[in-house]
């Protein structure tokens, strides 16, 4: 401004130009200081982003690596945060405070403080008299970030509440597909989204009114300052004509970056608010330096000395005045009815749950003045539902843990896992998919197995260890656990009363006591005894297992990606599905760019009012005519930023919903791929819709402001001085043709981050297994994984950065360069006198006002740029034919309940050389039961998956009724058939609400008769909210066998006219299982049911049973006809006999 107020003295001192040259000299010399400024401005620019962001990224990186090393620190149980919680604070939150930490507001203060300097010495008077607008600027500034402060803090809640929703629905997306859940789960998850609509606006409002009143006192000020200074001029107090000009616009420089500091004080409020929801979690483990002792050392006494445990949630008593005592290399047995305290008891012992009073005792010692790690590393654990991570299999065994390829090899043995392994493409460095899905769940529970026994643990806790494998693979495996306990201390947790037959003491639970123990013979000998009546229950034994096919490194390479339908494109796409409200957006930012030409056109008075004595004429209409506009701009910025930001929520959320709708409704192949598993996905719909919001809130607006207003301004360009007009447009066009190509670095380096970056996905995994985690004891593991990550990514960051800095040094800096080209050409026509230095000056500042229109649409074009990836990254997960299907009605379709396969040959996507099924002929009639036997890994599970239509087959057909698969909808064929699989997914909210998953306008009555059948009303109503009691993340608050009842009325509830039961009682007690099977048995008269099953007293009464084998049905008949075989049925039989 210096510079240009000493070329406006020229310009009006100047009365004889044409022809001058001093003039023309005098001119250029001060131009090539705009040069000079452009150079030097350019790469100080440069350096200073370059090195701010590059600290800032360092600093979040701390940042999200605490996170994750306080979230494995902190005892599970005591979290009462979902995984999409979780994952929303490290993702979005941190980007969140990443933005409160960038420069904007030091420049904007910095600037501020400069501009002020200079004015205030060029003429303190006037400096003085628009210093006015200061506190007004204050009170907006304190006073809008504090009203919405409120509504900041509630827009993160919901955005985190539904992060939870979406999450969890996508990692269970089997489970909500075979319950029809899609419709209520996307119902809820909309829901929550709509109720964030109403914080958002509000926040949006009080930017507005901030920004309004911002440019408010911007004209005001401009107009009393103009007027006084030239009022000055002319009396003479102020010496020359730049000195008006540059003090007026010095000072009207700080002030509107004084006026910038409010919003950017809004986005470090919210960066505040975010940066306390990340805070929240790391300030949640206190840092103690007391030592604890070192379990090693001790002989292993373990005593239950009268405990009695309560959960905090609940009044009922787990445990009631518990107590045993477990000498080094003995083993006890734990037994009961679900829910009695037998996983309390573990999770004591693990030291997951703490008793107040102390009373669990190691050596005599408080088990709690141990130190944590080192005992858990001691304690090997195998649970019932077995948790493997994305890698091989020798990863998921290892787990940063130092053993040799001979401990892993021999672990691998004695769990029966070795040889399945050995037949896989790469051995033990196979890749498994998410959550190791592409193993059957009995190899996953084997790796399981291998992964508690591989560190020669000192104490064994056995979860129902082998509940996952078939009679023969479970017989060796006993074998081998009964031998890897020998010398060592072993607690078992069993259902299955054969698999403690060997241990040294049982001890017989009921509602957290213990009413029977002794020896397994002496307490099988008590004929009146609870223990003695559970072994005559049990006249056959019974396994669970899952097979969907072993998996390989190039798996996920196989699935073809045009196979999976997907929109294309970004804001024309956007704009396209959305044009109404991306209408009133650009409309909005029409309304906006009236203001700004008119505004432009005051420069003409500027100049007139300096150069002419007659000047109050000009000075009236220049005042009144700011004044006009200002007021027109103040109520279009009030009410502009709600209505943009109401809009743009409305948008995003509904690409949200149709991104999970989407998700919900895909079919189980799309997620085999590594790009789009499951935990991929909820992370990409968690991260991108948030950075779409730029390409349709109001910084489209701007943009759309500052094109059209360019243009016009561009236009009264040409007509006032042409050659300056070209000089305009040439700004114009090389400014967008740089950002344009330095954007497309930009965007390349970006891609490397978000390529190499799967830390998201990592984290979801850390997330939604931290107790598995921390009861192996290898935190450090998966620490030291995140930070390995997270150095791969910092020299494509690095070149990230270089290039976000080169666009932020060019926004900066290149106003300069144009100016001086703008003043070295006009100039020149004013010597030879094609124009007039009115004239001149006149372009001069419309092709400013052009430049500082480009420089304040260059931070919403970056940030549309990257909103556009993010928009094209959503597409690709929304299915266009989903809007189709919206329109269309679906049709119910009524079945009677037969079903047929023909023929049956099958591949997983992922692996389409490997044959899982090979011509596979079976039916069922109306009414008919069907059960399919064999040894694990044979393609049971397989044909659940096909009967459930989560696969096709590739060859031969199947049918309901009389009508082909094909011809039926997903929904049309899962509301006739109901699923109940081995390990019970329930999710967050009401057991009520679990079990209407699926069935929306379920009645109580429908509620309460399920749960009398699946045998779940009695420990329903013995909870402190009965139905309504909340489940938790994953249903943590119920026991296994509580939540398979859950599940199993789930299913029930629906009145299913086929049902499937993929050993749908594995979870329960004796007792339990006896009750549900009858009423299973009861429930299935009149429909058709299909039995997956070890345990084959389950199935002796089907009407027929198939036996599975190497993906063919090798025998089938009735019970009593397979029997009398004497064949592969008849040897299963035989090993299942007590």
């Amino acid at each position: 401004m210096f510079v240009v107020g000493r070329i406006t003295t020229i310009y009006v001192e100047e009365k004889s130009p044409i022809g001058n040259d001093i003039f023309l000299w005098s001119v250029w010399r001060w131009a090539t200081l705009y040069c000079a400024g452009f150079c030097v401005g350019i790469a100080i620019e440069y350096i200073q982003h370059y090195l701010h962001m590059w600290a800032t990224e360092r600093m979040m990186q701390r940042v999200r690596r605490r996170f994750i090393s306080v979230v494995l620190a902190r005892n599970s149980p005591d979290f009462d945060m979902s995984t999409g919680e979780l994952s929303n604070r490290l993702s979005n939150h941190i980007d969140r405070m990443r933005d409160g930490l960038g420069d904007k507001l030091g420049i904007c203060i910095s600037t501020f403080i400069v501009s002020s300097t200079i004015s205030f010495i060029l003429d303190w008077q006037t400096t003085l008299l628009m210093a006015w607008a200061g506190p007004i600027y204050i009170i907006t500034t304190i006073l809008v970030p504090k009203l919405s402060e409120k509504s900041t803090k509630r827009s993160l809640s919901i955005a985190e509440e539904a992060n939870g929703i979406s999450e969890e629905s996508i990692l269970n997306v089997n489970t909500v597909a075979s319950c029809n859940g899609q419709k209520q789960m996307i119902e809820k998850y909309s829901s929550i989204l709509s109720s964030g609509i109403k914080s958002a606006v509000r926040v949006a409002t009080c930017s507005g009114f901030l920004e309004a009143i911002d440019y408010f006192v911007y004209n005001v000020s401009n107009c009393l300052g103009l007027w006084f200074a030239t009022v000055s001029y002319h009396n003479g107090r102020v010496p020359t004509a730049g000195n008006v000009f540059s003090v007026v616009y010095l000072s009207l420089i700080s002030a509107n970056r004084f006026s910038r500091i409010g919003p950017q004080l809004i986005t470090v409020l919210k960066a505040r608010a975010a940066a306390a929801k990340v805070y929240e979690v790391i300030d949640s483990v206190e840092e103690t330096s007391e030592s604890k002792l070192d379990p090693s050392t001790t002989d292993l006494h373990i005593e239950f000395r009268n405990v009695s445990f309560s959960y905090p949630s609940r009044s009922i008593p787990v445990l009631t005045n518990f107590s045993f005592i477990l000498h080094p290399g003995q083993s006890l047995a734990l037994v009961g009815k679900s829910g009695c305290g037998k996983s309390t008891v573990l999770k004591l012992v693990t030291k997951f749950l703490r008793c107040e009073n102390a009373s669990v005792l190691i050596d005599g010692v408080s088990i709690d003045e141990y130190d944590t790690k080192k005992w858990r590393k001691m304690v090997g654990v195998v649970s019932q539902e077995p948790c493997l991570f994305t890698g091989s299999i020798r990863e998921n065994i290892c787990l940063g843990r130092p053993f040799t390829h001979d401990q892993i090899v021999e672990a691998c043995k004695i769990a029966h896992a070795h040889e399945f392994i050995m037949m896989l493409d790469k051995g033990y460095d196979t890749l498994m998919g998410s959550s190791g899905v592409s193993l059957s769940g009995g190899q996953k529970q084997r790796i399981g197995i291998a992964r508690a026994i591989v560190s020669n643990p000192r104490l064994l806790l056995l979860d129902e260890a082998t509940s996952a494998l078939d009679t023969k693979s479970e017989r060796i495996v006993q074998k081998a656990l009964e031998s890897a306990s020998e010398g060592r201390s072993t607690v078992v947790v069993a259902h299955r009363l054969s698999t403690i037959r060997n241990v040294d003491h049982v001890f017989v639970m009921e509602s957290g006591e213990i009413v029977e123990s002794g020896g397994y013979n002496d307490l099988r000998s008590r004929e009146d005894g609870v223990f003695g009546r559970m072994i005559r229950d049990q006249a056959m034994e019974k396994r669970l297992e899952e097979e969907i096919g072993s998996g390989s490194e190039d798996s996920f390479e196989a699935v073809d990606e045009e196979e999976f339908p997907s929109i294309r494109g970004g804001f024309i796409a956007l704009l396209c599905r959305h044009k109404f409200k991306t209408f009133i957006v650009i409309l909005m930012g029409l309304l906006k760019g009236i203001a700004t030409p008119i505004l432009s056109a005051r420069y003409f008075f500027v100049i007139g009012s300096l150069e002419e004595d007659d000047y109050e004429t000009l000075l009236f209409w220049l005042v009144v005519g700011t004044m006009g506009v200002g007021v027109y701009q103040f109520f279009v910025l009030l009410i502009s930023q709600p209505i943009c930001q109401y809009m743009g929520e409305m948008i995003i959320n509904e690409l949200r919903v149709s991104s999970l709708s989407s998700l919900l409704h895909r079919p189980l192949s799309y997620f085999d791929r590594r790009v789009s598993s499951p935990s991929a996905s909820a992370v990409l719909l968690s991260q991108q819709p948030p950075l779409a919001m730029a390409m349709v809130d109001h910084k489209l607006s701007i943009i759309v402001d500052g094109l059209f207003s360019s243009l016009v301004i561009l236009a009264l360009t040409f007509l006032v001085c042409f050659p300056n007009g070209i000089v305009g447009v040439l700004y114009l066009l090389t400014y967008l043709a740089l950002l344009i190509l330095f954007e497309k670095f930009y965007d390349n380096a970006n891609k490397e981050v978000v390529d190499m970056d799967n830390s998201g996905e990592l984290a979801v995994e850390i997330f939604d297994n931290i107790a598995t985690i921390q009861q192996l004891a290898v935190e450090d593991h998966f620490e030291e994984k995140y930070d390995e990550i997270q150095k791969k990514r910092e020299k494509p960051l690095a070149k990230r950065i270089k290039w976000a800095s080169l666009i932020h040094a060019t926004n900066e800096s290149i106003f300069m360069l144009f100016d001086c080209i703008a003043t070295s050409v006009g100039v020149y026509f004013v010597y030879t006198g094609d124009y007039s230095t009115k004239q001149l000056f006149t372009t001069e500042c419309l092709v400013s006002y052009v430049g500082w229109l480009t420089c304040l649409m260059s931070s919403s074009f970056k940030e549309m740029i990257s909103a556009s990836s993010a928009v094209k990254i959503i597409f690709e997960m929304i299915d266009p034919s989903m809007d189709k299907k919206k329109k269309e009605k679906e049709l119910d379709h009524v079945a009677q309940g037969s079903i047929r396969g023909e023929s049956i040959t099958f591949s997983y996507p992922s692996q389409p050389n490997r044959k899982v099924l090979t011509d596979v002929t079976f039916s069922a009639g109306i009414g008919r039961s069907l059960a399919f036997v064999g040894p694990s890994g044979g393609g049971k599970s397989t044909l659940v998956n096909l009967l459930e239509r989560f696969y096709d087959p590739n060859g031969g057909w199947m049918c309901l009724d009389t009508t082909p698969y094909q011809s039926l909808s997903h929904h049309q064929l899962r509301s006739n058939i109901s699923l109940v699989g081995q390990e019970p997914i329930l999710f967050r909210g009401s057991i009520s609400d679990n079990i209407r998953l699926g069935k929306e306008n379920g009645s109580e009555e429908e509620v309460m008769r399920a749960c009398q059948l699946a045998n779940a009303v009695e420990f329903i109503q013995d909870l402190p909210e009965g139905y309504s009691t909340l489940v938790g993340e994953k249903g943590r608050s119920l026991s296994g066998g509580q939540k398979q009842r859950i599940a199993i009325a789930r299913a029930l509830v629906r009145n299913p006219k086929v049902i499937i039961l993929d050993e749908a009682t594995s979870a329960l007690d004796t007792q339990s299982e006896k009750v549900v099977r009858i009423a299973l048995e009861s429930s299935a008269q009149g429909r058709t049911s299909v039995m997956i099953a070890h345990r084959l007293d389950t199935i002796q009464n089907c009407d027929e049973i198939c036996f599975v084998e190497g993906g063919r049905i090798v025998e089938r008949g009735s019970h009593s006809e397979l029997i009398s075989r004497r064949g592969k049925y008849y040897e299963m039989t035989e090993q299942q006999r007590m």
